[in-house]
C-alpha cells in the first residue's frame, strides 16, 4: 500500500558535530573578512594580557632584591623592576592609572570591532535568507507552520546577531589568557609540566563529552520550541472559532503538553552545566594545588621572591572559573551555531524558478496578442510527492471569450488558477498561451501575462496609488480612468489626499466591496489579455456585484476572462462553461448547452 505523504513537512534537525564548513560559510558571508579578521585577532590578543600583565607589574614592584638575586631575570624584566621600585608614588600612580586607561580602551575597541563585524555578518545572512525565502514555491508556506517561519526570522536571527559575536569574543580571549597563564607558569616553574599535562587531558575529555551532549539537546530544544510559537499564532488568529466549537480545553492541553516537553529539554540543559562545573572545579583545584606546592618550595629556597610567588598563585586563583567559562563558551558556540545551521538552511531554499528558462528572444514581440489558452494533458499536484489534483486536463479557451468554471468544493477550480501561475508541480502537460508554452519561459514573464481578481480582496499598507500601481508604470490619468471604470472615482475624490490616501493594514478603512472594486481597477490597469476571476462577487452585496458586472463587460470586453463561479447567476452571460469534478474535466461547451444540462438535473450536485 502506498504511503500517504503529509502535507505539513517535518522540521529538519541536524545531527552530529558542527563541521568546520559551517564556520567557514559563516565567516565567508561577512564583508571584508580578510582585512578585519587579523586586526580583530591582534586586538583580542593584546587585550587578553591585561590581567596577567597587571599582576606581573605588581609582582616586580614588591619583590625584595635583598633576599633574592634579581639579576637572574631577563634584561627587560630587570629594567621594569628597577624602574618600578625606584619610582616615586606619583609616578607609580600615573603608571598604573595609564595602564588601566589603556586596558579599558582596548576592551572597548575589542568589543566594538568584533561585535560590529560579526553582527554585520549576521545581517548579511539574514538578507540572503529573505532573498531565498522570497523566491520559494508558494506551497512552502502551507507546508511549514507560521511559528516555524517566525522562529527563523526572529529567534535564530537574534542569536546570530546578538549572542554569537559575544561568545566568539569570550572564546578567543579565554584561550589566549589560558595560554599566557600556562606559558608563564612553565617559565617560572618548569616542574608544573607534570600537573599541566594530566589536567589538560582530563579537561579535554570533560569538555568533549559536554559539548556533544549540549549540542544535541540544543538542536532538540529548537525543534520543540517551534510548535509552541505555531500553536500560539494559530490560537490568536482563530480564537473565535476555537471558542465557538468548544475546543478551548483541547488547545490548552496541547499547549501544556508541548510546553512540558520544551521545559524538560531546557531543564536538561541546566543539569549539563552543573555536571560540567563540578568536574572543572576538581581539575582546576588540582592544578592550583600543584602550583601552590611548587611555588612554596621555590620560595623556601629563595629562588623566587614573594612578589613572583604571589604572582604565580594569583594566576591559578579563579582558573576554574576561566576553564568553566571557556568550556561553556565552546559548547555555547556549537549550540548557538545551530541557529546558523537553520539560517543557512533557509538561505538555500529550493527556488520555485526553474533551473532552465528560455531566453526572451524566443517570446514573440508584444506577446500575448490575442489571449488564446490551450491546456494539453495537464496533470499536476501541490508537491511532487503528493497525490495528483488535476488529472489529464485538455481544454481550449478561445481568445476574447468569457469562460465560467463551475464545480463542487474540491473539484480543482482554484487549483487550475494556481496552475496558470505555476504555483503547483506539473507532472505532465502544457499550458500554451498564443502558441507559447508558459513552462518554457521565465517565471516572472509567465506570471505577468495574467491579471487576477481574487475572491478575498487584498490591499497593502501604503497609499492608494501604490496599491493600484506598485511598479510606478502608469500615469495619474490612467489610474483615474481605471477608477472611473469601476465607478470609484467620485468616492476617491472625497478622500484626503485622494490617490495619496493612506490605506490601513489589509485595507481596513475600505469596505469589502470597495476593496474588490480596487482589485478590479488594478486588473484593468495591468492591461493583460487574460483575466482570472475567482468569484469576485461572492462576498459583496448586490449593488457592488452589479458594479463589478458592468465593469467586467466594459473593461474586459476583448479579453479572455476565466471566472470561477460559485453561483450560476455569475456565468449566465458567459460564452462557454467548464464543469470540473475531482480534478477532471466533466463537461465543456457553450454556456446554454451546459446550463441546460444543469436544468435537467445532470449536475444538480454542483449547484
Amino acid at each position: 500500500m502506498e504511503e500517504t505523504k503529509s502535507f505539513i513537512s517535518k522540521e529538519k534537525r541536524e545531527e552530529g558535530k558542527i563541521g568546520i564548513s559551517l564556520f567557514y560559510r559563516y565567516f565567508s558571508s561577512m564583508q571584508g573578512v580578510k582585512f578585519f579578521a587579523p586586526i580583530i585577532f591582534i586586538i583580542l590578543f593584546i587585550s587578553s594580557f591585561k590581567d596577567s600583565a597587571f599582576r606581573y607589574f605588581v609582582s616586580l614592584w614588591v619583590d625584595d632584591c635583598s633576599k633574592i638575586n634579581c639579576s637572574q631575570g631577563f634584561f627587560l624584566e630587570n629594567s621594569i623592576r628597577s624602574g618600578l621600585q625606584q619610582a616615586t608614588p606619583l609616578h607609580l600612580t600615573l603608571f598604573f592609572l595609564g595602564f588601566c586607561f589603556t586596558t579599558i580602551s582596548l576592551l572597548a575597541l575589542n568589543w566594538i570591532t568584533i561585535i560590529g563585524f560579526l553582527a554585520n555578518g549576521a545581517r548579511i545572512l539574514h538578507d540572503q535568507m529573505v532573498e531565498s525565502f522570497s523566491n520559494v514555491r508558494v506551497t512552502f508556506m502551507d507546508e511549514n507552520p507560521s511559528g516555524r517561519l517566525i522562529r527563523r526570522f526572529s529567534g535564530d536571527y537574534t542569536q546570530a546577531k546578538d549572542e554569537i559575536p559575544g561568545v566568539f569574543a569570550d572564546i578567543v580571549s579565554s584561550l589566549v589568557e589560558l595560554t599566557i597563564i600556562v606559558f608563564i607558569v612553565l617559565i617560572k616553574a618548569p616542574l608544573a609540566i607534570f600537573s599541566i599535562l594530566p589536567c589538560t587531558f582530563f579537561y579535554y575529555q570533560v569538555q568533549s563529552t559536554f559539548k556533544a551532549a549540549s549540542r544535541e539537546i540544543q538542536r532538540y530544544t529548537k525543534v520543540l520550541e517551534s510548535p509552541i510559537w505555531s500553536l500560539f499564532t494559530e490560537s490568536v488568529v482563530g480564537y473565535q472559532t476555537i471558542r465557538a466549537y468548544g475546543k478551548t480545553n483541547e488547545f490548552i492541553n496541547h499547549l501544556s503538553t508541548i510546553s512540558e516537553d520544551f521545559a524538560k529539554a531546557s531543564l536538561l540543559q541546566s543539569r549539563f552545566l552543573r555536571w560540567l562545573n563540578l568536574r572543572l572545579k576538581f581539575i582546576s583545584e588540582c592544578f592550583s594545588l600543584s602550583i601552590g606546592i611548587i611555588t612554596i618550595y621555590f620560595l623556601s629556597q629563595n629562588k623566587i621572591g614573594v612578589g613572583q610567588a604571589g604572582f604565580l598563585i594569583s594566576l591559578t586563583i579563579g582558573l576554574d572559573a576561566m576553564m568553566q567559562w571557556l568550556t561553556r563558551s565552546l559548547s555555547l558556540i556549537e549550540s548557538k551555531m545551530v541557529c546558523i545551521e537553520r539560517i543557512i538552511e533557509y538561505k538555500n531554499l529550493p527556488s520555485e524558478h526553474p533551473s532552465h528558462s528560455a531566453t526572451l528572444d524566443k517570446i514573440p514581440e508584444k506577446w500575448p496578442r490575442l489571449g488564446e489558452v490551450i491546456i494539453k494533458n495537464l496533470s499536476a499536484s501541490y508537491r511532487k510527492d503528493l497525490p495528483i489534483i488535476l488529472h489529464n486536463l485538455n481544454i481550449k479557451f478561445e481568445a476574447g471569450k468569457k469562460i465560467g468554471v463551475i464545480g463542487r468544493t474540491g473539484a480543482g477550480k482554484s487549483t487550475l488558477f494556481q496552475a496558470f501561475y505555476r504555483m503547483i508541480y506539473f507532472h505532465t502537460g502544457q499550458i500554451i498561451i498564443d502558441g507559447v508554452d508558459i513552462t518554457q519561459i521565465p517565471l516572472h514573464e509567465a506570471r505577468q501575462i495574467f491579471a487576477i481578481v481574487p475572491q478575498e480582496p487584498h490591499l497593502f499598507s501604503g497609499t492608494l496609488k501604490y496599491n493600484l500601481d506598485r511598479t510606478g508604470k502608469f500615469t495619474d490619468e490612467e489610474i483615474w480612468q481605471a477608477l472611473k471604470e469601476v465607478q470609484l472615482a467620485k468616492y476617491v475624490e472625497t478622500l484626503p489626499g485622494q490617490l495619496n490616501y493612506l490605506i490601513a493594514e489589509r485595507g481596513g478603512n475600505f469596505s469589502v466591496g470597495q476593496r474588490q472594486l480596487l482589485c478590479m481597477a488594478r486588473a484593468i490597469l495591468s492591461n493583460s489579455k487574460i483575466i482570472l476571476m475567482d468569484e469576485a462577487t461572492a462576498s459583496v452585496d448586490l449593488e457592488t456585484e452589479s458594479l463589478i458586472q458592468i465593469a467586467m463587460k466594459k473593461a474586459f470586453a476583448n479579453k479572455t476572462t476565466i471566472v470561477i463561479a460559485h453561483r450560476l447567476d455569475t456565468i449566465h452571460n458567459a460564452d462557454f462553461v467548464v464543469v470540473l469534478g475531482n480534478g477532471q474535466l466533466l463537461d465543456y461547451g457553450e454556456s446554454e448547452k451546459v446550463l441546460s444540462k444543469l436544468g435537467e438535473g445532470l449536475y444538480s450536485h454542483l449547484t
